[in-house]
């Protein structure tokens, strides 16, 4: 490392902070004597260092080595992430005052990354709701006639006690399966999720769930975890597994069902189960519908399909900020936010009247640097129903008295819906008809010369995103 930086060529070096330590236990102070013993007389360094994740690793042993090897260097820093109180003083110490901020909301509005909408859900009273029961019919029971909708709906009369007896982990799996089949992008299987658990040991109990619906077959745990029989050599097996066995015995049977093979020869193959579920979940979101995560995928991974982020699991600050950022990335015309669904309550905004998503779980950061990072869903969807009420009102204006169903017809398609010329004609009032309720709604060159209807759109290939700005801050002395 030494030598390269003394040396002309290349003239652009990256490297890991760690490359200036070998990361043995000794002093600083000693640590700086042997490399200073260790460098050339006429060692000359870099004019110019860019330090990328600049408010972490930065104020230790590596830090100072890096400065005492490069003491003409001008340091400029950069990191995607908002400064915590407790280290903006010291991150200005080091580096100096600000170049330049560019932060979340302003990011949003350049199109760079998405709008992020939030609610936070109490399962106990809104799984058991009659709407979300009614939902959960509509969805189970789509292409079925009138006739056969109304005789299981006899039998559906007591879906709200069964609900309301199963155990919460129970209930957030039917939460996220009615979701599954009414929500934008999961329900077309153009987007998916992620749940982010409190422990490996709940992420199992959640995957084997999930493993006796649907989703068998297209969801999968990602943790830390890697099975090996000597975890589980003290442990005794009987009537009630602990804890330590039951995730064992899980990840076994996840990782031979995803390979084909036995427990035996599936176990050892963690790391190649783990990449290939990522590739899936980021170029085949429909066979990879959901993620069971408790730390890792948090930050750094970068998924365009993730739509929705489901939290099960106390998270504040930093943490949660990388957590929530997974759903900001673009991915083509149909995702239009990224939703996070919160479970508990995190800005305790159940409890009051007014949110304030820049407190509570993320008040370690000051208010302005994460001010509008997240809002609220229902509240956001409200104002964006009355906007689209007044859109298509406007539009409707010209039709014809009484604005009967064939008033609407003649005015948006034509007086002859055999008269091509006329429905052809009329098709941009068609398009402006649809697209405030659709802003993804196209027309395909068959669907021109015909009445309105959905159109089936095949996905676009995935251009390369831009990399994401979130409150990029650079500092200089």
């Amino acid at each position: 490392m030494i030598s390269t930086l003394g040396a002309a060529n290349p003239w652009l070096i990256c490297s890991l902070v760690h490359k200036f330590g070998r990361g043995e236990a000794r002093t600083a102070e000693q640590f700086v004597q042997e490399l200073e013993e260790g460098l050339l007389r006429d060692f000359r360094a870099r004019d110019e260092l860019f330090v990328e994740e600049c408010h972490r690793t930065q104020a230790g042993k590596l830090h100072r080595a890096m400065t005492e090897i490069l003491p003409n260097a001008m340091f400029i820093g950069f990191t995607g992430t908002p400064l915590l109180k407790t280290d903006k003083q010291k991150s200005v110490e080091i580096f100096g005052p600000y170049i330049h901020t560019y932060k979340y909301d302003e990011a949003v509005r350049d199109g760079a990354v998405l709008d992020l909408r939030y609610e936070a859900r109490d399962i106990d009273q809104d799984l058991t709701s009659p709407k979300r029961v009614d939902q959960w019919f509509e969805a189970k029971t789509r292409g079925l006639t009138d006739v056969a909708k109304v005789q299981l709906k006899k039998k559906w009369g007591t879906m709200q006690k069964v609900l309301s007896s199963r155990d919460r982990l129970a209930k957030i799996v039917d939460d996220i399966l009615i979701d599954m089949e009414t929500r934008d992008r999961l329900m077309s299987r153009w987007g998916n999720a992620m749940l982010v658990s409190g422990s490996i040991y709940q992420a199992c109990k959640l995957y084997e769930m999930f493993s006796d619906t649907e989703l068998a077959g297209k969801c999968a745990i990602v943790t830390s975890y890697s099975p090996s029989p000597g975890d589980i050599r003290s442990e005794e097996s009987g009537e009630r597994l602990t804890e330590k066995l039951h995730q064992y015995e899980v990840y076994r049977a996840m990782l031979a069902d995803f390979f084909g093979v036995s427990e035996d020869a599936a176990m050892y193959r963690e790391e190649e189960f783990e990449r290939k579920v990522k590739d899936r979940f980021i170029n085949e979101p429909g066979q990879m519908r959901l993620l069971i995560v408790v730390d890792k995928l948090l930050t750094g991974f970068d998924a365009p399909p993730a739509t929705y982020l489901y939290i099960d699991k106390r998270m504040r600050d930093h943490g949660l900020f990388q957590a929530i950022c997974r759903l900001n990335r673009l991915d083509g015309e149909d995702k239009e936010f990224g939703y996070v669904i919160d479970y508990k309550d995190l800005f305790n905004s159940l409890e009051s009247a007014v949110a304030d998503y820049t407190g509570d779980a993320l008040d370690g950061y000051d208010k302005e640097d994460v001010a509008g990072l997240l809002k609220d869903r229902l509240e956001m969807g409200r104002e964006r129903l009355e906007e689209t009420r007044e859109t298509v009102r406007a539009l409707c204006e010209p039709v014809s008295q009484p604005r009967n169903y064939l008033d609407y017809m003649h005015y948006f398609c034509a007086g002859d819906t055999a008269d091509k010329v006329a429905l052809k004609n009329n098709e941009r009032r068609r398009v402006a008809l649809y697209r405030p309720c659709h802003p993804s709604f196209g027309t395909t060159p068959t669907s021109s010369t015909r009445c309105p209807r959905p159109v089936t759109r095949r996905r676009k290939p995935r251009a390369s995103a831009k990399k994401r700005p979130i409150t990029r801050r650079c500092a200089r002395r």
